[in-house]
């Protein structure tokens, strides 16, 4: 990812991509979004932050809701934006809505992987 903290995550293009992310030895911070959700415009740079200072210690992608209906239903994403930490194949925790960088480094520490 690069230096710029205004860079958007990587896009997830189809459930096979994302399968694969799961796969990785890495954890992975799962954002679902919406092109016309304005709190997911607003939380995106906070993600970038957070998961520009875990480095290779966490992967981090997301996934257009709208666009990817399938992994919408398989992840039972109901409000969007909804952030997950994806451990060992399975979703470790989620939370919906608007964060600050601070309260998603809490929120990952309590997750500690590093």
């Amino acid at each position: 990812m690069s230096a710029d903290s205004r860079a958007p995550l990587s896009h997830v293009a189809s459930a096979a991509e994302l399968d694969a992310l799961i796969a990785a030895p890495r954890p992975l911070l799962l954002t679902f979004t919406g092109p016309k959700c304005i709190i997911c415009r607003q939380l995106a740079p906070m993600l970038n932050v957070v998961v520009q200072e875990h480095g290779d210690a966490l992967a981090s992608a997301k996934v257009d809701a709208e666009a990817l209906t399938d992994l919408s239903e398989r992840y039972e994403i109901r409000s969007l934006p909804t952030t997950m930490i994806i451990r060992d194949g399975k979703v470790a925790d989620r939370i919906t809505g608007f964060a600050t960088a601070g309260k998603l480094r809490e929120w990952i520490a309590q997750h500690a992987f590093s």
